[in-house]
């Protein structure tokens, strides 16, 4: 009887331990890698690091919202982007093809008129150092070494820096397809003939067919034959652009030139259309001297490089 009673007292016992042993835990150890609680929100960065095409390291608002681009604003507004200024230099700005309705900025200026304007960000498209540590100082500032030299590689950077990277490839295939069809046309309606293009400057007489502006479109996108004196002197030179000489005007025999007038050099223009050795040209007996906007054809941009597409289009097909 009493060895019934002892065993009954140690399974008593062991119970207990038992009772108090589950509730006894140690406690759970955190999991790093839990999820979130499903009402926690994770906050977005406000800013991040970037380098520019010189090498400075710079931080820049994760979503930039009040953005001045140094002659950025033809890729800027291709993006579907309002700068809140649009640069100029001195009293000349030469992007009133682009219709913004913003104020202008002299860059040449004081920087009192960035400060006022705000930006939270700065694009200038060709670094300089002066205006690098001027403007800098002001809000985050990214540098290209020169935008202007391929566009496309310019609103590419751009598509990364402001989160428009398929806006930005949607802009270049929309452009690159309506130049290979403008060049089709263009093909069908002049085949080889040849053309020039020619900038009335205030000192002298330029003739463009290499890289930069005019030349890349005209002779590389829409496949238009360079005359021989482009070919010659500006081509072959691995040049963007050369002097033209008035003793070289009665070489000029290109089937079609295009002439553009500096801003300030209405004059010099007249000079050159009432010159005799120029009104013997071919181009100007069979009227096929084309005036073009300096704006856009002095400069290069999905906006401007099409709107030079659309003048080449409406002079030459038929």
């Amino acid at each position: 009887m009493r060895k019934a009673r002892f065993s009954l007292s140690v399974a008593s016992a062991v119970l207990v331990m038992l009772v108090l042993g589950c509730g006894a835990q140690p406690a759970a150890q955190p999991n790093a890698s839990a999820p979130a609680p499903a009402n926690q929100v994770m906050e977005a960065p406000k800013e991040r690091k970037v380098k520019d095409e010189i090498g400075h390291e710079i931080t820049i608002p994760a979503e930039p919202k009040r953005i001045i681009g140094i002659y950025l604003e033809d890729e800027l507004t291709s993006l579907g982007i309002t700068p809140i200024r649009q640069a100029r230099i001195g009293s000349w700005s030469g992007q009133q093809y682009l219709g913004l309705s913003v104020p202008d900025i002299d860059i040449d200026g004081s920087v009192e008129a960035f400060l006022d304007a705000g930006p939270d960000l700065i694009l200038i498209n060709v670094h300089n150092d002066k205006k690098y540590e001027q403007f800098s100082k002001v809000a985050p500032m990214y540098a290209f070494k020169d935008a202007r030299a391929d566009w496309r590689a310019t609103i590419r950077t751009l598509g990364d820096l402001l989160n428009k990277k398929d806006k930005a490839e949607g802009v270049i295939q929309a452009y690159d397809q309506k130049a290979k069809s403008a060049a089709e046309r263009i093909k069908q309606s002049v085949g080889e003939q040849s053309v020039a293009i020619l900038r009335v400057h205030a000192k002298e007489l330029r003739l463009y067919g290499g890289p930069g502006y005019a030349g890349p479109v005209v002779h590389g996108e829409l496949g238009l034959k360079p005359h021989k004196l482009v070919q010659e002197m500006v081509l072959d030179q691995k040049l963007g652009v050369t002097k033209l000489s008035m003793e070289k005007i009665p070489e000029l025999t290109a089937d079609h030139i295009f002439i553009t007038t500096d801003t300030g050099a209405e004059d010099k223009t007249k000079e050159l259309l009432d010159n005799p050795l120029w009104k013997s040209l071919p181009a100007v007996k069979n009227g096929h001297v084309y005036e073009i906007n300096f704006e856009t054809w002095m400069k290069s941009g999905p906006i401007a490089d099409s709107k030079k597409i659309d003048d080449v289009v409406k002079a030459l097909v038929k």
